[in-house]
């Protein structure tokens, strides 16, 4: 049976791995795909952001150009014929600038155009924020007989600014040059722009990411619940049938024993044989009767019984019971008591296995000589409870399952340590049935102390869960 579970639980962990590692690849296909059409769908915005942009700068230049502008534009010509006779007639040095800049310079501060464009622009109903630039291709000095060409050399190559919209060529000649040059106009939230016509795919695509990421955690986590759970399951079974074989194999033995006829005539070894059998009958019973409880209270159907109990001679008469029980090692427990109250209400029964469960515990995984402190004392309004023992500890990252039912720590499992991981899930339930709480501090080569905190007030004689 114990090999049935383990095989089944690697199957499942198998299992687990592929359905994990198959969701995330599928994940990262879901973040492709929406990375592919966000790059697509932008790419076609642009495409139609130039284009229609584009129309709307040529048609506005097409305008300006049929406009009565020409005296303003031929005193622009007559200032660059003079610059033409002064780059050919004065001394290099004598000249801020090479004579494309000076050119260019003189043409981008003509705001004519610009003006004219943005004006236009906004007529249609569009307001976007842009530069204009002037991009000169070709310019010739000329004189009488000769032209020589300054712009562009061999060692300058002209570079269309990148992202731009060609408004339009323009090419003039004058007595003592000649140019041709490129309109562009450049929109700078050009991107803003089109990232808010795509707003919706945005949304819907983040929207889309947001699901799939939430699934994809919920799957996750569900199913590291379910193997956790799964492994639990499996711990608890195969220590199920450990606690169940031993006392059915002794009780087999000795039962095969009381039919042979030697032993049935000594009756010493008959009491002894029928001995052993209630014992470990018991013993079988008490295993049983754990796990009905734990399925009793998770129907909520336990009543308490609560009664006045004297806490000192409670827990006296229970230390000196545990301290008697056989198959047991016998710890030191250092008993403090600081009661403003003798008696305190509570159901006995229950807060006994209480007790007698936290110091199992704390006999099993305490140190050798092993020493357990039981203090109670009152704190405010509340009856605290403290077990310390001075075993190995328990880790951060088990702390937190500490309480669930099945659940055993790696400690048990090193030390084949019997259990069913029920104990203190059952005690907790008590606890929190007598409306108080139980907190765990630990930490690995330091001990585990588990403090119970019961309200004085609490409780009517008969309560429920």
């Amino acid at each position: 049976m114990g090999k049935g579970v383990i095989l089944a639980s690697e199957q499942l962990q198998v299992k687990s791995r592929f359905l994990i590692g198959l969701s995330a690849a599928a994940l990262l296909v879901v973040i492709a795909v929406q990375y592919v059409i966000i790059t697509e769908t932008y790419q076609t915005k642009k495409e139609q952001f130039d284009t229609h942009y584009g129309n709307l700068v040529k048609e506005g230049m097409s305008l300006f150009d049929k406009e009565d502008y020409r005296f303003d534009f031929d005193s622009v010509l007559f200032l660059l014929d003079h610059l033409a006779v002064e780059y050919q007639y004065s001394l290099p040095d004598s000249l801020e600038h090479p004579p494309a800049k000076a050119f260019q310079e003189v043409l981008n501060e003509y705001v004519q155009p610009r003006t004219y464009i943005g004006d236009y622009i906004r007529k249609a109903g569009m307001d976007p924020e842009f530069t204009y630039q002037v991009h000169l291709n070709e310019l010739f000095f000329l004189d009488l007989g000769f032209e020589r060409l300054i712009y562009p050399d061999t060692l300058i190559v002209p570079q269309k600014p990148l992202n731009a919209l060609h408004a339009g060529t323009y090419t003039h000649e004058r007595n003592f040059f000649r140019i041709s040059y490129d309109i562009f106009i450049s929109f700078t939230n050009r991107s803003q722009l089109i990232l808010r016509e795509m707003r919706l795919i945005l949304l819907l695509v983040v929207f889309t990411l947001l699901l799939v990421f939430s699934v994809f955690y919920i799957t996750l986590r569900n199913m590291l619940i379910q193997k956790r759970l799964s492994e639990m399951k499996s711990d608890f079974i195969n220590n199920m049938t450990h606690e169940l074989k031993t006392p059915l194999s002794t009780i087999s033995v000795a039962s095969s024993s009381l039919g042979e006829h030697s032993i049935i005539q000594r009756k010493e070894k008959v009491e002894e044989l029928s001995g052993l059998i209630k014992r470990q009958n018991r013993h079988l019973s008490e295993l049983i009767d754990r796990i009905l409880d734990i399925n009793i209270w998770e129907r909520d159907e336990v009543k308490l019984t609560l009664t006045e109990v004297h806490i000192e001679q409670w827990i006296r008469e229970l230390i000196n019971a545990f301290s008697l029980k056989p198959d047991k090692s016998s710890p030191e427990i250092d008993m403090q008591f600081q009661l403003e109250h003798e008696t305190h209400r509570m159901d006995e029964v229950h807060m006994s296995t209480v007790i007698n469960n936290l110091l199992s515990n704390a006999a099993k995984y305490g140190a050798s000589p092993c020493r357990i402190g039981l203090t109670i004392h009152h704190q405010n309004d509340y009856l605290s409870i403290q077990v310390t023992d001075n075993g190995p500890g328990i880790r951060r990252d088990e702390l937190k399952h500490i309480f669930e039912k099945f659940y055993r720590g790696e400690e048990a499992k090193r030390r084949v340590i019997k259990g069913l991981g029920l104990g203190l899930y059952y005690v907790k339930q008590i606890v929190e049935a007598h409306q108080g709480t139980i907190t765990i501090r630990s930490a690995p080569g330091n001990g585990t102390t588990f403090n119970i905190l019961i309200p004085v007030t609490y409780g009517s004689t008969t309560g429920r869960r």
